[in-house]
């Protein structure tokens, strides 16, 4: 039988002393899955809407997109600690209003638990409106599933700025619009598509703002059209972080020569495409290296095994200054695949060679290629390296899992072969909780930008452990990357995480000659991680 759906009525006495005692603008009641049974508050204020309306609903439909991957997340933390400690959140309105969300499970004789939200006024006013870089890709990358993706603003900063007055400013100039730093002095800004903003003016504007308070800066605002234009999904998402990532480092100028500006994602590729030939001949030619970073037991410094990174080297005609923008392309152009053959023939070759434990990468594209799964399964079928158990492989990008079915094949396949399997990367995104429950994991790597603040205190403390004990829930081992303190790392420990990686423990290099890691005997990869 359906659970009965409720607003607020005079026989919730219960309710009504949570709501007066939370001083909560809005509060809600749903199921684990979060279906809304129970609604009360300011919702006419906020929405338009009596509490009603939304009786039935997903809980995802109050909360801006941007954040909606965050909520996910947060509400699989609700249901494994039974609380859910305040965070910010903006709401689907044209005002996009910023409220607290907090959270209890509710226990229910007879019947599945239920979620007990509030949404409160925040105790004071924010110090910036920017989010982070991987909200405003995740937003984007959401925006290009949609009918009218609009644009991606680029501002550029010449002069010292405080990002705090950047952000604030922003924020009043163009209201709900969703902006990041991408890099010191560059921002990039995604604003209603349906009611785009004048970014000239609005530089114009900005510039005069931050001078008032007394910042020499020089303010260029440019834009990358975000419209499909025959694009795959896939496709256009990697042209996407190709164009981020060219900004951060070169700054608009590079969008334009890359051909962003004005052809938008489908213009880049055009430009790419140009060199996908002598891409897939440097690839198959293995004109690369790899680079090899030591993980280590946080408990006693011991290396467990190193991380495969691939560094290209120069290719004649084809403008790629890092790995990043290396791989960016190469997924944009459908070369992934060829990419994870060759760094797995690369990284189990070298592991048997210094007979150590290597973990490669692997694109999720190529994971989700049933074609892709036949050919590395017999690579790694020959090899004396996975035959000794020296051999894993992270899971890159687990945003764009589309065919949970496939990866959860390869997957599979892997453990046969007594090949453990990470999840890179996992961090607020609910498509990293979807992955982990679809797949399942032996290793999951917490996103490394969560490092800094976490010997203190506070939100990244908090966020850290909530995802340290998702993890646990799953029955995976957990590595921490880009530590670089003591400090953190010893955090880190007492925290229940088992493994770090990052500058504090070396930095990528060759691989030491015959060096043993912990144990050469083969091993199951819940046996090695355990």
């Amino acid at each position: 039988m359906a659970p009965q759906l409720r607003s607020a009525g005079i026989g919730d006495h219960e309710r009504f002393v949570a709501f007066a005692f939370a001083g909560a603008n809005l509060v809600v009641e749903t199921e684990p899955a979060g279906r809304i049974v129970y609604a009360a508050g300011s919702f006419r204020t906020e929405f338009l809407h009596p509490p009603e309306h939304f009786l039935g609903t997903d809980l995802r439909a109050l909360v801006a997109p941007a954040d909606r991957e965050a909520l996910d997340a947060a509400l699989v933390l609700l249901g494994e600690r039974g609380r859910l400690l305040p965070m910010t959140v903006r709401l689907a309105n044209p005002r996009a209003t910023r409220l607290a969300l907090a959270g209890l499970v509710m226990p229910r004789a007879g019947g599945p638990p239920r979620f007990c939200l509030t949404f409160s006024v925040l105790p004071a006013p924010e110090g910036t409106a920017l989010a982070s870089l991987r909200g405003l890709t995740r937003a984007a990358e959401a925006r290009l599933r949609g009918a009218e993706p609009g644009r991606l603003g680029v501002i550029e900063i010449s002069g010292a700025s405080s990002p705090e007055a950047v952000g604030a400013a922003l924020q009043a100039l163009v209201p709900g619009a969703l902006a990041s730093e991408v890099a010191p002095g560059r921002f990039g800004l995604l604003d209603d598509a349906s009611r785009p903003a004048d970014l000239l003016n609005v530089a114009d504007l900005l510039e005069k703002a931050l001078e008032g308070q007394g910042m020499n800066v020089h303010v260029a605002a440019g834009t990358v059209p975000l419209a499909m234009d025959g694009l795959t999904t896939t496709q256009a998402a990697r042209a996407l972080r190709q164009a981020l990532n060219l900004f951060a480092i070169n700054g608009t100028g590079a969008l334009m020569e890359a051909g962003f500006s004005p052809g938008g994602l489908a213009g880049y590729l055009r430009k790419a495409g140009r060199h996908a030939s002598a891409l897939r001949h440097a690839i198959r030619a293995g004109q690369f290296d790899l680079a090899y970073q030591p993980i280590v037991a946080l408990a006693d410094g011991a290396v467990h095994h190193y991380e495969a990174l691939i560094r290209p080297r120069p290719i004649p005609d084809c403008h790629v200054e890092n790995p990043q923008d290396f791989i960016l392309m190469v997924e944009a152009l459908g070369l992934a695949g060829e990419v994870d053959i060759a760094v797995a023939e690369k990284a189990c070759a070298a592991a048997h060679q210094a007979e150590v434990a290597v973990a490669f990468n692997l694109s999720s594209l190529s994971v989700q290629d049933p074609a892709f799964r036949v050919r590395l399964v017999e690579l790694l079928e020959r090899s004396p390296a996975v035959r000794d158990g020296r051999i894993s492989v992270e899971m890159t990008e687990t945003a764009a899992i589309e065919n949970i079915a496939e990866a959860a094949q390869t997957v599979a396949a892997l453990r046969g072969l007594g090949v453990a399997f990470c999840l890179d990367d996992f961090g607020a995104g609910a498509a990293d909780v979807r992955a982990l429950r679809g797949l399942g994991a032996d290793i999951v790597k917490l996103d490394g930008s969560y490092v800094p603040g976490v010997a203190e205190p506070g939100r990244e403390r908090a966020f850290v452990q909530g995802m340290v004990e998702i993890a646990r829930a799953a029955g995976a081992a957990i590595v921490v990357e880009q530590i670089e303190t003591e400090r953190d790392a010893a955090a880190l420990h007492a925290m229940g995480v088992e493994y770090g990686q990052g500058w504090l423990f070396g930095r990528p290099a060759a691989l030491p000659e015959r060096a043993v890691a912990r144990s050469s005997r083969r091993r199951g990869s819940r046996e090695s991680w355990g």
